[in-house]
C-alpha cells in the first residue's frame, strides 16, 4: 500500500504512518479528521493486497462490535468505521503513547503500577455482561504515556464471553502469550496468564523466546519465575507464579482477584529517584473511604451485640433449644452473607439484588421465628444475628485492600473498633 494513502475524501488526512501487519493485512496510520481537526488513528484492513485474506474482514467485524460496547478511560473509543475500495477502515481515539513494547526501562514500583491499571482494565471487561475476554494480551497491545497512564489496543481476536473457539480459531492470539486453555476454551483467567507473561519480560527485559527457553521441556506453558527473577521479592515472585501457573485450576479466576492480591503485597520501597506518582490517587482515596466506613461499622455493629447479648441474657433462660436455634441462624445468615457478597463481586450489575438479600433474609428470619416461636427466640436470634455481622464485616474489612495499613495497624483498628462498640453496648444497658 502506498504511503500516500489518501482519504481526503471521507473527510480523514493522512499524516503518518503507525504500524503495518503485512500478514494480516493491516496498516495504522495517524490522520486528522477534518471537520474537527481531531487526531485518530485509523487501522486499515487492506483486503486487496495480494499477503492479505478476507479472514481479517471477521476480525473487523468482532473488533467494530466489541469497541462500540466500551467506554473506559484505558481503551481507545471507537469513533467510526468507513468502506475504501482495498478494504474498510477502523476510526479510534488517538493516545499520544508508545507500545510496552518500545517503552524505556521500567522499575519494579512502575511494572507494579502499570500492572494494576492494566488489571483495572481488565476488571471492567470482565464485568460487563458477557464478560469480554481480549485474548492478545501482550506489550504490543499496552500503550504507555510518560506518566505511565496504560491503555489496552486492539481487539481484533477479542470474544465476547467464554465460548468454544472453533478449529479455525485455533491460534487466535500470539504464541507464547496465550494460556494453555486459550486454545480450547478461553476463560477470564486467560487474560490473566497473558498478562503475567507480559509483566515477566517487562521485569526481566527480555523478549518471549528467550522467556520460553527456561520452561520445562514437558510443560512449555510453565514459567519458572524464581529463576528468571531470582532478585525479585519473594511475594511477588508468588503473584507472578498464580498469574502465569499453567493450570487454570491454580491460576487467579479473574482480574479482581489479582488486582487485590497485588494491592496486598508489601513490597520493598525504591528509592526516591525510582518511583513514580501513586498507582492511583482516586483508586487509594476510595479505598481508604471504604476501611474508614468499615472501621465504622465495625464500632456501631459491636455496640448493637453487645447490647442485644446482655439483653436477652437478662430477660430469658438460655435454654438448649435457644442455643440450638442461634446456632443454625448464625450458620444461615454466615452462608447468606457471603453468598450476598459473592453475587455482588461477580456482577456489578447485581449489587442491589445483593444487598436486599443479605438485608431481607436476617428481617424474615427474626420476623417469622416471633410468629412461629415468639418474642424470646426472637431476640435470641437479632442477638446472634448482631455478633454474626460482627464477624463478617470484620472480615470482610480485613479483604479491603490498602496500601496504607500494614497488618499491625489493621489489628489496632479492629481492636479499637471493637473495644469502642463493647464500651458503648455496656453503657445502652
Amino acid at each position: 500500500m502506498s504511503v500516500n494513502f489518501d482519504l481526503t475524501s471521507h473527510g480523514y488526512k493522512i499524516e503518518a504512518e503507525l504500524g503495518r501487519n503485512r500478514e494480516g493485512g493491516r496498516i495504522t496510520w495517524k490522520a486528522i479528521e477534518l471537520k474537527t481537526q481531531q487526531t485518530v488513528v485509523i487501522k486499515q484492513f487492506c483486503f486487496a493486497m495480494a499477503s492479505s485474506s478476507w479472514s481479517g474482514y471477521k476480525a473487523y467485524e468482532q473488533e467494530i462490535k466489541i469497541l462500540q460496547q466500551l467506554n473506559h478511560p484505558g481503551i481507545p473509543k471507537y469513533l467510526n468505521s468507513l468502506e475504501t475500495e482495498a478494504g474498510f477502515c477502523l476510526i479510534q481515539e488517538y493516545i499520544a503513547a508508545s507500545a510496552l513494547s518500545n517503552f524505556r526501562e521500567l522499575t519494579v514500583a512502575e511494572v507494579k503500577q502499570i500492572a494494576l491499571k492494566i488489571l483495572d482494565i481488565l476488571v471492567y471487561l470482565q464485568q460487563l455482561n458477557p464478560p469480554i475476554l481480549h485474548r492478545d494480551l501482550k506489550p504490543e497491545n499496552i500503550l504507555l504515556d510518560e506518566a505511565l497512564n496504560a491503555y489496552l489496543i486492539d481487539f481484533g481476536f477479542a470474544s465476547l464471553g467464554s465460548k468454544e473457539v472453533a478449529g479455525s480459531s485455533v491460534f487466535k492470539g500470539t504464541p507464547g502469550f496465550i494460556a494453555p486453555e486459550q486454545i480450547i476454551k478461553p476463560t477470564t483467567a486467560s487474560d490473566i496468564y497473558s498478562l503475567g507473561v507480559t509483566l515477566v519480560c517487562l521485569l526481566t527485559r527480555k523478549d518471549i523466546n528467550e522467556i520460553r527457553v527456561s520452561a520445562p521441556e514437558d510443560n512449555p506453558y510453565q514459567l519458572t519465575i524464581k529463576s528468571l527473577l531470582p532478585q525479585l521479592d519473594q511475594q511477588f515472585i508468588g503473584w507472578l507464579e498464580k498469574m502465569t501457573h499453567a493450570k487454570v485450576s491454580q491460576r487467579f479466576n479473574h482480574a479482581l482477584a489479582a488486582k487485590n492480591a497485588l494491592l496486598e503485597l508489601d513490597l520493598p520501597e525504591e528509592s526516591p529517584s525510582e518511583i513514580t506518582p501513586a498507582v492511583d490517587s482516586q483508586l487509594n482515596s476510595l479505598v481508604e473511604s471504604r476501611a474508614i466506613a468499615g472501621i465504622g461499622a465495625i464500632s456501631s455493629l459491636t455496640t448493637v451485640a453487645v447490647w442485644a447479648i446482655n439483653f436477652a441474657a437478662s430477660q430469658f433462660e438460655s435454654t438448649i433449644i435457644n442455643i440450638a436455634i442461634a446456632t443454625l441462624t448464625a450458620v444461615a445468615i454466615s452462608i447468606t452473607e457471603l453468598g450476598a457478597v459473592t453475587i455482588a463481586l461477580a456482577d456489578r450489575q447485581a449489587r442491589w439484588q445483593a444487598a436486599a438479600l443479605a438485608v431481607i433474609i436476617p428481617v424474615l428470619l427474626v420476623s417469622i421465628s416471633s410468629l412461629i416461636w415468639g418474642i424470646t427466640e426472637a431476640v435470641t436470634i437479632s442477638a446472634t444475628i448482631s455478633v454474626i455481622e460482627v464477624v463478617l464485616v470484620s472480615y470482610y474489612w480485613w479483604q479491603i485492600p490498602t496500601t496504607q495499613l500494614n497488618t499491625k495497624i489493621r489489628a489496632s483498628l479492629w481492636l479499637g473498633a471493637v473495644a469502642i462498640g463493647i464500651t458503648l453496648g455496656l453503657k445502652l444497658i
